[in-house]
């Protein structure tokens, strides 16, 4: 199988690859890597799982150092970026179901069908067994999968002119999306210290309130500070990158 690869653009910004608390951008491999060493990967914008494919690449793997300590944890890969690649939208969803479907159902599957199938003090103890056992199941095939099954794309280099088939386009809009998601956040955690304070302050409305402020009611309910004004603010944010990068 070979993908069409296209020569970096001498203004291209590269990703700065890295996560700090589970937040960050991280490259997903999508193939073995050939007889030169270089593979086709994914770059993700991650939030603990896959949230935005930002672009694809074809990479070689050029140094991997090890500093964990004892009570800490640091691995660093490096990679050369040889150049670019479509998003190739089959690798993105199996990387959503693995990620978002997959995985959450083999760690709490098991334990809630033990503890809604069993009356038992230990049934939640058993389906955490289930759980770690399917976990090593899991993880060891896809170790199996990606050092032995995995297949091996061949490079095919395409035409040097730009145009809208060479992922460029997808990457202005992933990283709209990807500032989207991350005032998203902060808007979460807005919202979350406006309904705290207001909770500490009895500004919280109640059905006992005797003159109930319909206004005030809408912007300091839960569902408005924890689920509107995130959504609010990501799709804000979109809008106005996406109508700038129109222009």
């Amino acid at each position: 199988m070979a993908d069409p690869l296209y020569p970096l653009a001498g203004d291209e910004d590269l990703p700065d690859l890295g996560t700090y608390d589970a937040i960050g951008t991280m490259l997903l491999h999508n193939s073995r890597a050939d007889e030169s060493g270089g593979f086709f990967a994914t770059c993700w914008f991650m939030v603990l799982l896959p949230i935005v494919p930002l672009s694809r690449y074809y990479v070689r793997q050029t140094g991997y150092r090890d500093e964990s300590g004892l009570l800490t944890s640091r691995t660093t890969t490096t990679y050369e970026i040889v150049g670019r690649s479509r998003v190739r939208w089959t690798e993105v969803v199996r990387t959503y179901l693995l990620c978002w479907l997959v995985l959450p159902a083999v760690f709490v599957g098991p334990i809630l069908f033990a503890v809604l199938r069993w009356d038992s003090e230990t049934s939640a103890l058993y389906g955490t067994f289930v759980s770690v056992g399917l976990f090593f199941l899991l993880f060891t095939l896809f170790l199996l999968y990606r050092t032995y099954w995995r297949p091996v794309r061949e490079v095919r280099w395409a035409d040097t002119t730009t145009g809208p088939t060479d992922g460029r386009n997808w990457q202005e809009l992933a990283f709209a999306m990807q500032m989207a998601v991350l005032l998203g956040l902060l808007g979460f955690f807005v919202g979350v210290a406006i309904f705290f304070t207001a909770l500490a302050m009895g500004e919280l409305p109640t059905n006992s309130d005797p003159e109930p402020n319909p206004y005030v009611d809408t912007l300091l309910h839960p569902a408005a500070l924890l689920a509107g004004l995130p959504v609010l603010t990501a799709v804000v944010t979109f809008g106005v990158l996406a109508s700038r990068r129109r222009r």
